[in-house]
């Protein structure tokens, strides 16, 4: 019996006042080193092609010609020649290594990278990467890689007849595999172009992170800082040295007191939704105006279902079989809610859910709400 379903929802959203004053709704008590970093001090992406070794006969096959290449080259420069008729291994995979340098990483330090399988390996559980370069975008080596593999799952075979899979075996971490070879230079830290880059750009966030370090830091001459736009707020160190009893402060020192100062961070107000999980994310901030909703749902179910029809006596036909489709329709009463002014989401999320509302329909009444002019919040739909 096969059994087709297909459901309706049915919303009607009525909107009785559009029109409330505006509310700004913010959080405080938020340091600055948690929402903002120094401007100019990004983290370098590198990478490099390396071979991962030790596997136990899931690497990658002879279709994968760079990888016997790599091993022949690599084999030559170590002083061993064979033909490449003759290289035959299922214990070697080609690998793309990736990490990231921060900022004040010295040479001789080390930091994390991923190992990833490029080629038709199965897996890279129990391997172990080569000495791998890593270069930046623009081709300089800046540090190198080698350790053994931590995949976090298995993935086990038993003569093709049992198979057992736990997490991505294709994919794998070395902790602390990377060993920084070169340091890359910036000189954002020279004093005089130094500035704060919001995470989220909002020019009511610079603003008051502008306010509460000259509040902290108080000056007699120029401001110590000053909002440029919406995601840059410029410091004037200069400014805060001139007063001889501050000389001593150091830059570092400097911005280690910047770091911590806290501040009011002004939030938009979103409802993000997924239409493709039924996922819905709402902040604190959404208020909804004064509506009435009217939900209800309409479901059709469709059976089909197969009868056997016998052949004529007498004749070449075959048995044959026939759906026979059957439909029942089924509507629910719908209820109306009325939802008062400045209702919160979660308000609004307890009252539809007494209502048995699934999360897709709750998405679909964010829509409505939305094109109704109830909303007072950007609604995102991944």
């Amino acid at each position: 019996m096969m059994s087709t379903r297909t459901f309706f929802p049915v919303v009607a959203v009525l909107a009785f006042l559009l029109f409330l004053p505006e509310r700004s709704f913010c959080q405080g008590g938020v340091r600055i080193k948690d929402v903002a970093c120094i401007s100019g001090l990004e983290d370098m992406q590198l990478y490099g092609y390396g071979l991962v070794v030790g596997l136990d006969g899931t690497g990658d096959r002879y279709q994968t010609l760079f990888t016997n290449q790599t091993i022949h080259n690599m084999l030559k420069n170590l002083g061993v020649e064979l033909p490449d008729k003759q290289m035959l291994v299922r214990n070697v995979a080609a690998v793309m290594v990736t990490g990231n340098l921060k900022p004040f990483k010295r040479k001789g330090t080390r930091f994390d990278v991923t190992v990833s399988s490029i080629g038709d390996a199965t897996s890279l559980e129990g391997g172990t990467l080569l000495l791998t370069p890593l270069q930046s975008s623009d081709a300089t080596l800046f540090a190198s890689a080698q350790g053994p593999l931590a995949t976090g799952g298995f993935d086990a075979h038993y003569k093709t007849t049992s198979y057992v899979k736990k997490n991505h075996v294709m994919v794998g971490r070395i902790p602390d595999g990377a060993i920084v070879q070169r340091e890359y230079v910036f000189n954002v830290l020279d004093g005089r172009d130094i500035s704060l880059s919001l995470t989220s750009p909002d020019f009511t966030s610079a603003v008051s992170m502008a306010n509460a370090i000259n509040e902290t830091f108080k000056t007699t001459n120029l401001p110590v800082a000053k909002a440029l736009d919406a995601a840059t707020v410029k410091l004037n160190y200069e400014a805060f040295t001139r007063d001889s009893l501050r000389n001593q402060l150091s830059l570092t020192e400097f911005i280690s007191k910047i770091e911590n100062v806290t501040f009011a961070v002004s939030s938009q107000a979103r409802v993000v939704v997924n239409e493709r999980t039924g996922t819905i994310v709402a902040g604190g901030d959404v208020r909804i105006l004064e509506v009435a909703v009217t939900h209800g749902g309409i479901k059709v179910e469709v059976v089909n279902t197969p009868e056997v029809v016998q052949p004529v006596p007498y004749t070449n036909s075959q048995t044959s079989t026939v759906t026979s489709p059957d439909m029942t329709v089924e509507e629910k009463n719908p209820e109306m809610v009325v939802l008062k002014g400045n209702t919160t989401v979660s308000e609004l999320a307890q009252t539809l859910n007494s209502l048995g509302v699934s999360p897709r329909d709750i998405i679909s009444i964010f829509q409505a709400i939305k094109e109704a002019g109830a909303l007072q919040g950007q609604l995102i739909i991944l």
